[in-house]
């Protein structure tokens, strides 16, 4: 018998990667970003404002935020908070369309196990060591590699916990499998639909075109779209324009200027308050310098 794996092609986005602690009384405003985020309470406790709920997130505990959902955070403790937190972004729509279906989840220490804690400890100082490497780049290249696989092991197991979640719901309620698993023709049709966004991603009224095209309302496409990968046209859409804008200003020579035209933006302010909405930084502030630590990152 011969088994061969299916040609993949996929990408993984992160971004800001890092250990930090905080003092009692610290506080993060409301916020929300279109990527996933990674939460980890090393030491001490964190209160969490997520959507409408309420939580805590003890030591030793795992969080994962869903893409696009407004939370809150501060350290009511009267202790310092140290945290591993991470923020990352895929392409497999089976898997963004998972990790979706939740605010967010909770992994406990006994779920997560403690392995995780050890591998924890030597991606802090693989950290370490990259923001001093100064010479060998191999060496950074793979150090990097490791951080990657990581993260990559963090999203497996927060995909197996959200899997039970919904088998245990399906279980439970006959409704909520047809409410999660979107029919054939649904992700044909969502399919076609990324599909040309993709390719005609600066294209102005292309969701209205595509539904008109396929003899559907606007928002019939946009529910459907949602059901099956977890986020709205206007939504991967600008995830597109985002992704695209952040690898020409990291490896491009293009001036802000040229990059803001490529996107189809009408303006460089306008394409730096869009920049700015999307990452809480300025498109200059992006571009990498000489003197920046080292930023993990995989597109």
């Amino acid at each position: 018998m011969e088994l061969y794996l299916p040609d993949q092609t996929s990408t993984m986005q992160i971004i800001g990667c890092h250990f930090g602690t905080k003092p009692p009384g610290w506080r993060y405003a409301r916020h929300h970003h279109f990527l996933f985020e990674i939460l980890h309470c090393m030491e001490g406790s964190a209160y969490q404002m997520i959507g409408n709920d309420e939580t805590t997130l003890h030591a030793g505990e795992w969080m994962l935020f869903k893409s696009g959902v407004a939370h809150e955070m501060m350290n009511l403790a009267d202790q310092p908070y140290r945290y591993f937190n991470v923020h990352f972004d895929l392409d497999d729509p089976i898997l963004r369309a998972a990790l979706c279906q939740f605010d967010y989840t909770i992994l406990t220490p006994e779920e997560i196990g403690a392995s995780m804690d050890q591998q924890l400890a030597i991606v802090e100082e693989t950290i370490l060591s990259l923001t001093q490497n100064t010479g060998n780049k191999l060496s950074g290249s793979i150090q990097q590699l490791h951080i990657q696989a990581f993260i990559l092991e963090l999203i497996e197991r927060f995909s197996q916990k959200i899997q039970a979640q919904l088998s245990a719901s399906a279980g439970e309620s006959a409704a909520r499998p047809t409410s999660y698993t979107p029919t054939s023709s649904e992700t044909a049709i969502a399919r076609e639909m990324e599909y040309i966004l993709r390719t005609e991603q600066l294209y102005k009224g292309t969701i209205g075109d595509i539904a008109s095209g396929m003899g559907l309302s606007r928002s019939q496409c946009s529910k459907i779209f949602t059901k099956v990968y977890g986020q709205s046209p206007r939504q991967y859409i600008s995830r597109l324009i985002l992704n695209k804008a952040k690898h020409l200003l990291v490896n491009s020579n293009l001036s802000i200027e040229q990059i803001a035209e490529e996107l189809g933006f009408e303006s460089t302010s306008q394409f730096s308050r869009q920049f700015r909405r999307w990452t809480g930084t300025a498109p200059s502030h992006f571009r990498p310098r000489l003197h920046n630590s080292v930023t993990v990152a995989s597109q």
